[in-house]
């Protein structure tokens, strides 16, 4: 009698642990897919920012503003012997005093 109980309970606990065994493979699994997604976003949202980043460099590029100013704006560059100044009475009434 104790050998037969001896043996059910051999049996099932080695049932036990194959169990726990494919319960953590199946978990394994499902973190490596999900890790794989995280690092092609991660890769796709990299990529994305380099892209913004060379963007935004164009877009400060000075030569290209001005290029962009003088043609479709019609800006003319100007230049400080062009200011005029006013007079220092005509300044008070602009500044409200």
């Amino acid at each position: 009698m104790k050998k037969r109980t001896f043996i059910i309970l051999f049996i099932s606990a080695h049932l036990f642990f194959i169990g726990f065994q494919i319960d953590k493979q199946s978990r394994l699994v499902k973190l490596s897919y999900k890790k794989q997604t995280y690092e092609q976003r991660f890769k796709e949202l990299k990529t994305k920012k380099q892209i913004l980043t060379n963007n935004l460099h164009a877009l400060q590029n000075h030569q290209k503003i001005k290029t962009f100013a003088s043609n479709q704006l019609g800006m003319q560059p100007l230049f400080l012997k062009n200011l005029k100044h006013l007079p220092k009475n005509e300044m008070a009434l602009h500044e409200g005093t």
